[in-house]
Protein backbone atom coordinates (compact mmCIF):
# COMPACT_ATOMS: atom_id res chain seq x y z
CA UNK A 1 0.00 0.00 0.00
CA UNK A 2 1.34 3.41 -0.88
CA UNK A 3 2.11 5.39 2.24
CA UNK A 4 0.20 8.37 0.85
CA UNK A 5 -3.01 6.38 1.23
CA UNK A 6 -2.59 6.01 4.97
CA UNK A 7 -3.12 8.87 7.38
CA UNK A 8 -2.76 7.69 10.97
CA UNK A 9 -1.77 10.97 12.58
CA UNK A 10 -3.55 13.67 10.59
CA UNK A 11 -6.24 15.90 12.13
CA UNK A 12 -9.06 13.97 10.44
CA UNK A 13 -7.74 10.46 10.96
CA UNK A 14 -9.86 9.73 14.01
CA UNK A 15 -13.09 10.45 12.17
CA UNK A 16 -12.49 7.57 9.73
CA UNK A 17 -10.51 4.94 11.62
CA UNK A 18 -12.53 1.92 10.56
CA UNK A 19 -12.08 2.34 6.82
CA UNK A 20 -8.35 2.81 7.42
CA UNK A 21 -8.26 -0.37 9.50
CA UNK A 22 -10.03 -2.31 6.77
CA UNK A 23 -7.47 -1.18 4.21
CA UNK A 24 -4.57 -2.05 6.48
CA UNK A 25 -5.94 -5.46 7.43
CA UNK A 26 -6.40 -6.36 3.78
CA UNK A 27 -3.22 -4.95 2.27
CA UNK A 28 -0.67 -4.13 4.98
CA UNK A 29 -1.56 -5.88 8.27
CA UNK A 30 1.95 -5.15 9.56
CA UNK A 31 2.37 -1.57 8.46
CA UNK A 32 5.57 0.39 9.00
CA UNK A 33 4.86 4.09 9.35
CA UNK A 34 7.18 5.68 6.76
CA UNK A 35 10.40 7.10 8.18
CA UNK A 36 9.92 5.49 11.61
CA UNK A 37 10.41 2.23 13.48
CA UNK A 38 6.71 2.20 14.39
CA UNK A 39 4.78 -0.82 13.08
CA UNK A 40 0.99 -0.91 13.24
CA UNK A 41 -0.72 -4.30 13.59
CA UNK A 42 -4.39 -4.64 12.61
CA UNK A 43 -5.24 -8.36 12.41
CA UNK A 44 -6.70 -10.12 15.41
CA UNK A 45 -4.44 -13.18 15.36
CA UNK A 46 -1.24 -11.14 15.15
CA UNK A 47 -2.24 -8.91 18.06
CA UNK A 48 -3.36 -11.90 20.13
CA UNK A 49 0.04 -13.50 19.55
CA UNK A 50 1.95 -10.39 20.60
CA UNK A 51 0.04 -9.76 23.84
CA UNK A 52 0.77 -13.34 24.90
CA UNK A 53 4.51 -13.16 24.21
CA UNK A 54 6.10 -10.85 26.78
CA UNK A 55 9.56 -12.26 26.12
CA UNK A 56 9.70 -10.94 22.57
CA UNK A 57 7.25 -8.04 22.88
CA UNK A 58 7.68 -5.96 26.00
CA UNK A 59 5.54 -3.29 27.66
CA UNK A 60 8.73 -1.68 29.00
CA UNK A 61 10.12 0.38 26.14
CA UNK A 62 12.98 1.98 28.10
CA UNK A 63 14.49 -1.40 28.99
CA UNK A 64 14.76 -2.53 25.37
CA UNK A 65 15.85 0.51 23.42
CA UNK A 66 12.35 1.55 22.46
CA UNK A 67 10.98 5.04 22.17
CA UNK A 68 10.11 6.49 25.61
CA UNK A 69 6.67 7.93 26.23
CA UNK A 70 8.19 11.39 26.80
CA UNK A 71 10.85 12.11 24.19
CA UNK A 72 12.24 15.37 25.56
CA UNK A 73 14.79 15.05 28.38
CA UNK A 74 13.58 18.28 30.00
CA UNK A 75 10.14 16.75 30.54
CA UNK A 76 11.53 13.53 32.00
CA UNK A 77 13.78 15.56 34.31
CA UNK A 78 10.76 17.28 35.86
CA UNK A 79 9.54 13.91 37.08
CA UNK A 80 12.98 12.95 38.40
CA UNK A 81 13.56 16.19 40.29
CA UNK A 82 10.11 16.95 41.67
CA UNK A 83 8.23 13.67 41.70
CA UNK A 84 8.85 10.11 40.60
CA UNK A 85 10.01 8.99 37.13
CA UNK A 86 7.03 8.07 34.97
CA UNK A 87 6.54 4.33 35.42
CA UNK A 88 3.74 1.79 35.23
CA UNK A 89 4.09 -0.98 37.82
CA UNK A 90 0.80 -2.51 36.68
CA UNK A 91 2.12 -2.75 33.11
CA UNK A 92 5.55 -4.22 33.73
CA UNK A 93 6.61 -7.43 32.09
CA UNK A 94 6.28 -10.69 34.03
CA UNK A 95 7.12 -11.72 36.67
CA UNK A 96 7.11 -8.27 38.33
CA UNK A 97 3.78 -7.50 36.70
CA UNK A 98 2.05 -10.39 38.47
CA UNK A 99 3.23 -9.24 41.89
CA UNK A 100 1.79 -5.76 41.48
CA UNK A 101 -1.39 -6.94 39.81
CA UNK A 102 -2.02 -9.29 42.73
CA UNK A 103 -2.24 -6.22 44.96
CA UNK A 104 -5.00 -4.53 42.96
CA UNK A 105 -7.01 -7.35 41.40
CA UNK A 106 -9.15 -7.92 44.54
CA UNK A 107 -10.40 -4.32 44.39
CA UNK A 108 -12.15 -4.97 41.07
CA UNK A 109 -13.44 -8.52 41.31
CA UNK A 110 -15.81 -10.78 43.18
CA UNK A 111 -17.45 -9.51 46.32
CA UNK A 112 -15.58 -6.21 46.32
CA UNK A 113 -16.87 -5.41 42.85
CA UNK A 114 -20.41 -6.40 43.82
CA UNK A 115 -20.24 -4.09 46.84
CA UNK A 116 -19.64 -1.23 44.42
CA UNK A 117 -23.00 -1.80 42.73
CA UNK A 118 -25.09 0.25 45.19
CA UNK A 119 -22.64 3.15 45.06
CA UNK A 120 -22.66 3.15 41.25
CA UNK A 121 -26.47 3.15 41.21
CA UNK A 122 -26.51 6.15 43.54
CA UNK A 123 -24.05 8.01 41.36
CA UNK A 124 -26.02 7.22 38.20
CA UNK A 125 -29.32 8.33 39.78
CA UNK A 126 -27.83 11.58 41.10
CA UNK A 127 -26.47 12.54 37.67
CA UNK A 128 -29.76 11.80 35.91
CA UNK A 129 -31.57 13.86 38.56
CA UNK A 130 -29.59 16.89 37.43
CA UNK A 131 -31.12 16.93 33.93
CA UNK A 132 -34.23 14.72 34.12
CA UNK A 133 -36.57 17.73 34.17
CA UNK A 134 -34.87 19.52 31.27
CA UNK A 135 -35.88 17.30 28.37
CA UNK A 136 -32.38 17.38 26.89
CA UNK A 137 -28.75 17.00 27.92
CA UNK A 138 -25.28 17.20 26.46
CA UNK A 139 -24.46 13.67 27.47
CA UNK A 140 -20.65 13.71 27.41
CA UNK A 141 -20.23 16.52 29.94
CA UNK A 142 -23.51 15.89 31.75
CA UNK A 143 -23.15 12.17 32.38
CA UNK A 144 -20.45 10.17 30.57
CA UNK A 145 -17.44 12.05 31.96
CA UNK A 146 -18.57 12.68 35.56
CA UNK A 147 -19.90 9.17 36.27
CA UNK A 148 -16.69 7.09 36.03
CA UNK A 149 -14.66 9.92 37.56
CA UNK A 150 -16.97 9.90 40.59
CA UNK A 151 -16.98 6.10 40.85
CA UNK A 152 -13.21 5.63 40.75
CA UNK A 153 -12.81 8.66 43.01
CA UNK A 154 -15.11 7.03 45.58
CA UNK A 155 -13.23 3.74 45.39
CA UNK A 156 -9.84 5.39 45.77
CA UNK A 157 -11.07 7.74 48.50
CA UNK A 158 -10.66 11.07 46.69
CA UNK A 159 -13.09 13.93 47.44
CA UNK A 160 -15.64 14.89 44.82
CA UNK A 161 -14.70 18.56 45.24
CA UNK A 162 -11.35 17.80 43.61
CA UNK A 163 -12.88 16.56 40.34
CA UNK A 164 -12.00 19.68 38.28
CA UNK A 165 -8.32 19.32 39.11
CA UNK A 166 -8.43 15.56 38.63
CA UNK A 167 -9.98 16.04 35.19
CA UNK A 168 -7.08 18.26 34.10
CA UNK A 169 -4.51 15.81 35.45
CA UNK A 170 -6.32 12.96 33.74
CA UNK A 171 -6.20 14.77 30.39
CA UNK A 172 -2.49 15.47 30.80
CA UNK A 173 -1.76 11.86 31.79
CA UNK A 174 -3.29 10.47 28.61
CA UNK A 175 -1.92 13.05 26.18
CA UNK A 176 1.56 11.54 25.52
CA UNK A 177 0.06 8.29 24.24
CA UNK A 178 -0.96 10.18 21.09
CA UNK A 179 2.77 10.66 20.36
CA UNK A 180 4.30 13.59 18.53
CA UNK A 181 4.02 16.17 21.32
CA UNK A 182 6.20 19.26 21.16
CA UNK A 183 8.79 20.03 23.81
CA UNK A 184 6.50 22.62 25.40
CA UNK A 185 3.57 20.21 25.41
CA UNK A 186 5.65 17.52 27.09
CA UNK A 187 6.87 19.97 29.72
CA UNK A 188 3.24 20.93 30.44
CA UNK A 189 2.34 17.23 30.71
CA UNK A 190 5.21 16.68 33.14
CA UNK A 191 4.27 19.70 35.26
CA UNK A 192 0.71 18.41 35.57
CA UNK A 193 1.94 14.88 36.13
CA UNK A 194 4.07 15.95 39.08
CA UNK A 195 1.16 17.97 40.51
CA UNK A 196 -0.95 14.81 40.36
CA UNK A 197 1.80 12.74 41.97
CA UNK A 198 2.21 15.18 44.85
CA UNK A 199 -1.56 15.32 45.33
CA UNK A 200 -1.69 11.53 45.61
CA UNK A 201 1.29 11.52 47.97
CA UNK A 202 -0.66 13.84 50.27
CA UNK A 203 -3.56 11.40 50.41
CA UNK A 204 -1.21 8.47 51.02
CA UNK A 205 0.23 10.30 54.03
CA UNK A 206 -3.28 11.01 55.36
CA UNK A 207 -4.39 7.41 54.98
CA UNK A 208 -1.28 6.06 56.67
CA UNK A 209 -2.17 8.20 59.67
CA UNK A 210 -5.94 7.65 59.50
CA UNK A 211 -6.94 4.63 57.39
CA UNK A 212 -10.38 4.58 55.79
CA UNK A 213 -12.36 2.11 53.70
CA UNK A 214 -10.76 2.89 50.35
CA UNK A 215 -8.07 1.71 47.97
CA UNK A 216 -5.51 4.34 49.01
CA UNK A 217 -5.68 3.07 52.59
CA UNK A 218 -5.28 -0.52 51.43
CA UNK A 219 -2.21 0.27 49.35
CA UNK A 220 -0.71 2.44 52.08
CA UNK A 221 -0.80 -0.61 54.35
CA UNK A 222 -0.05 -3.24 51.69
CA UNK A 223 3.05 -5.38 51.52
CA UNK A 224 4.84 -6.65 48.44
CA UNK A 225 6.47 -9.92 49.38
CA UNK A 226 8.03 -9.02 52.75
CA UNK A 227 8.15 -5.23 52.49
CA UNK A 228 5.87 -2.22 52.43
CA UNK A 229 5.31 -0.41 49.15
CA UNK A 230 7.30 2.78 48.81
CA UNK A 231 5.65 6.12 48.05
CA UNK A 232 6.62 6.09 44.39
CA UNK A 233 5.15 2.65 43.81
CA UNK A 234 1.85 3.61 45.43
CA UNK A 235 1.67 6.91 43.53
CA UNK A 236 2.35 5.17 40.23
CA UNK A 237 -0.28 2.49 40.92
CA UNK A 238 -2.87 5.06 41.97
CA UNK A 239 -2.41 7.35 38.99
CA UNK A 240 -2.74 4.34 36.68
CA UNK A 241 -5.89 3.15 38.46
CA UNK A 242 -7.48 6.59 38.40
CA UNK A 243 -6.96 7.12 34.68
CA UNK A 244 -7.80 3.53 33.77
CA UNK A 245 -11.00 3.73 35.79
CA UNK A 246 -12.03 7.05 34.33
CA UNK A 247 -11.28 8.02 30.75
CA UNK A 248 -12.11 4.83 28.85
CA UNK A 249 -15.42 4.16 30.59
CA UNK A 250 -16.52 7.73 29.87
CA UNK A 251 -15.84 7.25 26.17
CA UNK A 252 -17.65 3.89 26.10
CA UNK A 253 -20.72 5.41 27.78
CA UNK A 254 -21.03 8.09 25.11
CA UNK A 255 -20.34 5.68 22.26
CA UNK A 256 -22.87 3.23 23.66
CA UNK A 257 -25.72 5.72 23.75
CA UNK A 258 -24.77 6.91 20.25
CA UNK A 259 -24.90 3.35 18.91
CA UNK A 260 -28.13 2.57 20.76
CA UNK A 261 -30.01 5.61 19.49
CA UNK A 262 -28.73 5.76 15.92
CA UNK A 263 -30.19 2.27 15.43
CA UNK A 264 -33.79 2.43 16.68
CA UNK A 265 -34.26 -1.33 16.50
CA UNK A 266 -31.42 -1.77 19.01
CA UNK A 267 -32.98 0.74 21.39
CA UNK A 268 -36.36 -0.98 21.05
CA UNK A 269 -34.84 -4.41 21.70
CA UNK A 270 -33.12 -3.19 24.87
CA UNK A 271 -36.27 -1.47 26.10
CA UNK A 272 -38.22 -4.68 25.56
CA UNK A 273 -35.67 -6.98 27.22
CA UNK A 274 -33.15 -5.51 29.65
CA UNK A 275 -31.30 -8.81 29.90
CA UNK A 276 -29.85 -8.00 26.47
CA UNK A 277 -27.99 -4.98 27.83
CA UNK A 278 -25.10 -7.21 28.91
CA UNK A 279 -24.56 -8.34 25.31
CA UNK A 280 -25.01 -4.79 24.09
CA UNK A 281 -22.20 -3.60 26.36
CA UNK A 282 -19.81 -6.10 24.77
CA UNK A 283 -20.79 -4.93 21.29
CA UNK A 284 -20.22 -1.30 22.28
CA UNK A 285 -16.75 -2.16 23.56
CA UNK A 286 -15.98 -4.13 20.42
CA UNK A 287 -17.33 -1.64 17.87
CA UNK A 288 -16.15 1.58 19.50
CA UNK A 289 -13.16 0.52 21.55
CA UNK A 290 -12.31 3.53 23.74
CA UNK A 291 -8.64 2.54 23.68
CA UNK A 292 -7.96 2.05 20.00
CA UNK A 293 -4.57 0.48 20.66
CA UNK A 294 -1.48 0.30 22.86
CA UNK A 295 2.24 -0.24 22.43
CA UNK A 296 4.83 -2.98 22.72
CA UNK A 297 8.60 -2.91 22.11
CA UNK A 298 10.51 -5.72 20.44
CA UNK A 299 13.18 -7.22 22.71
CA UNK A 300 14.92 -8.94 19.80
CA UNK A 301 14.70 -9.04 16.03
CA UNK A 302 11.33 -10.47 15.03
CA UNK A 303 9.26 -11.27 11.98
CA UNK A 304 5.48 -11.01 11.63
CA UNK A 305 3.78 -12.00 8.36
CA UNK A 306 7.11 -11.83 6.59
CA UNK A 307 7.87 -8.30 7.77
CA UNK A 308 11.25 -8.03 9.52
CA UNK A 309 11.02 -5.94 12.70
CA UNK A 310 14.26 -4.93 14.43
CA UNK A 311 14.98 -5.03 18.14
CA UNK A 312 13.83 -1.85 19.86
CA UNK A 313 11.07 -1.15 17.34
CA UNK A 314 7.66 -0.01 18.57
CA UNK A 315 4.60 -2.08 17.75
CA UNK A 316 1.23 -0.41 17.96
CA UNK A 317 -1.41 -3.06 18.56
CA UNK A 318 -4.59 -1.66 17.07
CA UNK A 319 -7.19 -3.38 19.27
CA UNK A 320 -10.05 -1.57 17.53
CA UNK A 321 -8.98 -3.00 14.17
CA UNK A 322 -8.80 -6.50 15.64
CA UNK A 323 -12.29 -6.03 17.02
CA UNK A 324 -13.66 -5.64 13.50
CA UNK A 325 -11.61 -8.40 11.92
CA UNK A 326 -14.02 -10.45 9.75
CA UNK A 327 -11.83 -13.51 10.25
CA UNK A 328 -13.02 -13.55 13.88
CA UNK A 329 -16.31 -11.62 14.02
CA UNK A 330 -19.07 -12.35 11.54
CA UNK A 331 -20.64 -9.14 10.20
CA UNK A 332 -18.00 -7.19 12.13
CA UNK A 333 -19.52 -3.74 11.59
CA UNK A 334 -22.98 -4.74 12.83
CA UNK A 335 -24.46 -4.70 16.33
CA UNK A 336 -25.51 -8.25 17.16
CA UNK A 337 -26.95 -8.62 20.64
CA UNK A 338 -26.68 -12.40 20.40
CA UNK A 339 -23.11 -12.55 19.08
CA UNK A 340 -21.75 -15.90 20.35
CA UNK A 341 -18.13 -14.79 20.63
CA UNK A 342 -18.77 -11.20 21.74
CA UNK A 343 -16.40 -11.38 24.70
CA UNK A 344 -13.43 -12.28 22.50
CA UNK A 345 -13.02 -8.58 21.74
CA UNK A 346 -9.81 -6.80 22.74
CA UNK A 347 -11.20 -3.56 24.13
CA UNK A 348 -9.45 -4.39 27.42
CA UNK A 349 -6.54 -6.21 25.74
CA UNK A 350 -6.03 -9.87 26.64
CA UNK A 351 -3.76 -12.21 28.56
CA UNK A 352 -1.66 -10.96 31.48
CA UNK A 353 -2.08 -7.27 30.69
CA UNK A 354 -5.84 -7.48 30.42
CA UNK A 355 -7.23 -4.33 32.09
CA UNK A 356 -7.74 -4.95 35.83
CA UNK A 357 -10.73 -2.60 35.90
CA UNK A 358 -12.64 -4.27 33.06
CA UNK A 359 -15.22 -5.72 35.45
CA UNK A 360 -15.86 -2.32 37.02
CA UNK A 361 -16.23 -0.70 33.60
CA UNK A 362 -18.71 -3.33 32.45
CA UNK A 363 -20.73 -2.93 35.65
CA UNK A 364 -20.90 0.86 35.25
CA UNK A 365 -21.99 0.54 31.62
CA UNK A 366 -24.70 -2.00 32.41
CA UNK A 367 -26.11 0.00 35.34
CA UNK A 368 -25.98 3.26 33.40
CA UNK A 369 -27.71 1.97 30.26
CA UNK A 370 -30.43 0.34 32.37
CA UNK A 371 -31.08 3.53 34.30
CA UNK A 372 -31.06 5.81 31.26
CA UNK A 373 -33.64 3.63 29.50
CA UNK A 374 -35.76 3.42 32.65
CA UNK A 375 -35.82 7.11 33.46
CA UNK A 376 -35.71 8.95 30.12
CA UNK A 377 -38.80 8.19 28.01
CA UNK A 378 -38.42 8.27 24.24
CA UNK A 379 -34.70 8.90 24.52
CA UNK A 380 -33.34 10.08 21.16
CA UNK A 381 -30.51 11.91 19.44
CA UNK A 382 -30.99 15.64 18.97
CA UNK A 383 -31.47 15.97 15.17
CA UNK A 384 -30.05 19.50 14.99
CA UNK A 385 -27.10 19.84 17.37
CA UNK A 386 -25.02 16.72 16.77
CA UNK A 387 -22.02 16.51 14.43
CA UNK A 388 -20.72 13.21 15.88
CA UNK A 389 -17.16 14.48 15.66
CA UNK A 390 -14.53 12.75 17.76
CA UNK A 391 -11.71 14.30 19.70
CA UNK A 392 -8.40 14.17 17.82
CA UNK A 393 -5.97 11.54 19.02
CA UNK A 394 -4.16 8.38 18.01
CA UNK A 395 -4.88 6.14 21.00
CA UNK A 396 -8.24 7.14 22.48
CA UNK A 397 -11.62 7.37 20.71
CA UNK A 398 -14.00 9.87 22.25
CA UNK A 399 -16.99 11.83 21.01
CA UNK A 400 -16.58 15.57 21.55
CA UNK A 401 -20.22 15.93 22.55
CA UNK A 402 -23.55 14.14 22.20
CA UNK A 403 -26.85 15.97 22.52
CA UNK A 404 -29.86 13.90 23.59
CA UNK A 405 -33.55 14.66 23.90
CA UNK A 406 -36.25 12.82 25.84
CA UNK A 407 -39.85 13.24 26.89
CA UNK A 408 -40.71 14.52 30.33
CA UNK A 409 -42.33 11.83 32.47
Amino acid sequence: MASAQIDLFGPKAGQHWYETYRQLRETAPVYQVPGTTLYVLTRYDDIAMVVRDSERFSTEADRHGGEPLLLHPEAREIYRQRGWPKAFPLSQDPPEHRRFRALVNPFFAGGQLERSRAMIKRRVAALIDQFADAGRVEFVAGFAVPLPAAVIGDLLGLPEADQPRLAEWSYAWALPFARGLSRDQEIWVAEKGVEFQQYLKGWIDRRRAEPADDIISELAQARLDDRALDDGEIVQILDHLYIGGNETTAYALASGIWIMLREPLIHAALCADRSRIKGFVEEVLRLESPTQGLYRTTTRDAEIRGVAIPRGATLHLRFAAANRDPAVFEEPDAVRLDRPNAMRHMAFSQAEHHCPGSGLSRLELQIAFNALINRLPNLRLDPLCNTYEHQPGFVLRALKELWLEFDLG
